[in-house]
């Protein structure tokens, strides 16, 4: 076999290799050394091999990292709020509680750095330090999943946004794959080139860049373009058919002291000798529908929780969210003002999700003038991951959501009842 056979086989070796490791990384969800250990030779086998690397593979590495950067960055830039508080998380991780204030500013710059340089790498302008570029970010970027998936600081890195969780070493993995196609680029950059003017390849980067800031501060301002995540419109809360909840009973043997736990309508009360010699010690309920559940608590004064009654109404129900009652303004108050008058001319059910203290939320109550409403306690994190707004408007009926809407452009009167009826 001639020199440049056994190149072109080892080209396509790599490829393969490394196709066949990121379909692995859906498999492989936690440590495992042998995995560690492929992916460090396929990086080796970049490095060594790299300028002697067949162009055609060449290529599709490059299309391959452009349109992963792509997604990725995407992902995160459509609902760059949930980046955000991402990025709070490590914050809070590391001790930088700080730097909280600049969270989404970073979210924002991180974003369209990931989908310019995907795109940058795609097209292959300015590939030479582009391809530096990404480098330099992956390298940053294994560092900080190497330190996730050793010490779990937070459980998800959101690297894909809320379109695709995986878990720490899974992030690693990931990432580890992509070394490997990006050390490849880097090192071969001079062949890349593109034989446009330096002026439309500059001028191409700046609308790429500034689209993309667009682009994120449309969603910000509205809600997520593309909603990923389990509140989105169409989706049902509760499942159809939902099973019975089952009842389980732990009784013990007054005589040799054993336990027993039985399920509730498997329970032998008939059996005169187990109610002579068995008492009953506690009991607990499994929800076999827990998994399908995609409410949140929606907690009374009580302590009662009326999630599933609440999303179940038949009628229609306005769920006003409130994860900050510190950060609305005047005119926040104005708008919720009007969405209650509205709700009770048209005798329409409204309550209010509020994850603040009774103290601080009387408290500016007060102060903005915030309508009375049915007010429940729930959980700030579901409430930002169910509607990107503070405040925002869900809008559910008989358990599916039918609309949600940022303080921005809520509904008037006639548009609510559209989408009721």
């Amino acid at each position: 076999m001639s020199v440049n056979r056994a190149i072109n086989w080892l080209s396509w070796l790599f490829l393969v290799v490394n196709l066949l490791s990121a379909y692995l990384i859906s498999i492989v969800e936690d440590y495992q050394l042998w995995f560690v250990l492929l992916l460090s030779i396929n990086i080796v086998v970049a490095i060594g091999f790299a300028k002697r690397i067949n162009k055609t593979v060449l290529i599709i590495s490059r299309v391959l990292v452009g349109l992963l950067f792509i997604y990725s960055g995407f992902v995160k830039g459509v609902d760059p709020l949930g980046t955000q508080f991402r990025i709070e998380d490590y914050f809070y991780a590391y001790g930088t509680v700080w730097a909280i204030p600049f969270a989404l500013a970073l979210s924002i710059f991180l974003n369209v750095f990931e989908f310019s340089i995907g795109a940058l790498i795609l097209t292959k302008i300015k590939a030479q330090w582009i391809n530096t570029l990404a480098f330099l970010m992956m390298v940053f970027f294994t560092i900080t999943t190497l330190n996730d998936a050793l010490y779990n600081p937070v459980p998800d890195c959101g690297c894909f946004g809320d379109a695709l969780i995986i878990t720490n070493w899974q992030t690693l993995y990931k990432n580890l794959v992509i070394d490997a196609f990006v050390m490849l680029l880097v090192i071969r950059r001079i062949d890349i080139k593109l034989l446009w003017p330096s002026s439309a390849q500059l001028a191409t980067l700046v609308i790429i860049v500034f689209g993309f800031v667009g682009f994120e501060f449309y969603n910000i301002k509205n809600l997520p373009l593309v909603d990923f995540r389990p509140w989105k419109v169409g989706n049902r809360l509760l499942p159809e058919n939902p099973k019975p909840i089952e009842y389980f009973l732990t009784y013990q043997n007054t005589k040799t002291g054993d336990t027993k736990e039985y399920l509730s309508k498997e329970l032998p009360w008939q059996d005169s000798v187990f109610k002579a010699d068995w008492k009953w010690l506690s009991s607990r309920e499994e929800d076999p529908n827990v998994d399908e559940k995609r409410t949140f608590p929606m907690v009374d004064e009580e302590g009662n929780d009326w999630s599933n009654d609440l999303v179940s109404n038949e009628n229609g129900l306005l769920i006003v969210s409130i994860y900050d009652v510190s950060k609305l303004s005047i005119e926040d108050s104005k708008k919720l003002n009007q969405l209650f008058a509205h709700a009770n001319e048209e005798s329409l059910e409204i309550v209010m999700l509020n994850s603040n203290s009774t103290d601080v939320y009387n408290k500016y109550k007060q102060e903005l003038l915030l309508p009375v409403m049915d007010m429940y306690s729930s959980d700030d994190t579901a409430l930002k991951a169910a509607v990107r707004s503070n405040p925002g408007l869900i809008i559910v009926k008989d358990a599916k959501v039918l609309a949600k809407y940022h303080i921005c452009n809520f509904p008037n009167k006639d548009e609510i009842n559209n989408i009721l009826k």
